[in-house]
């Protein structure tokens, strides 16, 4: 005999007001066993054009006239503020000066160089140091226009393919000028020519 259809038994006072904890607890831990198993995908790596490189190769040495025209252009490259103001300064019995420049601090700056490494461009250099220290009156007048801190002596910037191992243990005597030391190499970059500057240690 069929029995007629029970209405569902209401839940014991109290328990319908915490059932919704447990369901709500039910839905939260399922969530957060789906999250727990998901992982987000790596991105691929992004592939980032390769640098471009320039060959550098020797090139053939340049004349005075170039290496000059060089210099002049690019004075800065030898030190920030440095400015180029004349070149090929005669000064007799020393010879020219190949370049004369000042300074971020207004001082005087005697650039000699040569085209190929020997002591004798130390023993140019000084002489040129000492006719500049000896007729400063007359630079004065040539300089007049420029703004030049004449309290300060000249000092020396030597530049050459190479220096001797002798040429450096004499130059750690000398108190003054000051001499800052430049070993330039000649390079083809592509098809044109390029100087490279290392500033050497002074000490």
């Amino acid at each position: 005999m069929d029995q007629p259809d029970r209405p569902d038994r209401p839940l014991g006072r109290g328990l319908e007001d915490v059932s919704h904890l447990f369901l709500s607890q039910r839905h939260e831990q399922a969530g957060a066993e789906a999250a727990s198993s998901w992982r987000p995908e790596r991105p691929a790596p992004r592939q980032e054009p390769a640098p471009d490189a320039v060959v550098l190769r020797p090139a053939a040495p340049a004349t005075r006239e170039q290496l000059a025209a060089v210099i002049k252009a690019m004075d800065e490259s030898l030190e920030n503020g440095l400015r180029v103001i004349d070149f090929e300064i005669p000064c007799a019995p020393c010879g020219e000066i190949d370049l004369l420049a000042i300074d971020r601090t207004s001082q005087l700056t005697i650039i000699d160089f040569e085209l190929a490494g020997g002591d004798e461009l130390l023993v140019r250099g000084l002489g040129h140091f000492d006719w500049m220290v000896a007729n400063l009156p007359n630079v004065r007048r040539m300089f007049r226009g420029q703004a030049i801190n004449f309290s300060l002596e000249p000092r020396l910037f030597l530049l050459a393919p190479h220096f001797s191992s002798r040429l450096r243990c004499v130059a750690r005597q000398i108190q003054r000028p000051r001499i800052d030391w430049v070993r330039y190499t000649w390079v083809d970059v592509s098809g044109q020519p390029g100087i490279l500057l290392e500033a050497l240690p002074t000490d």
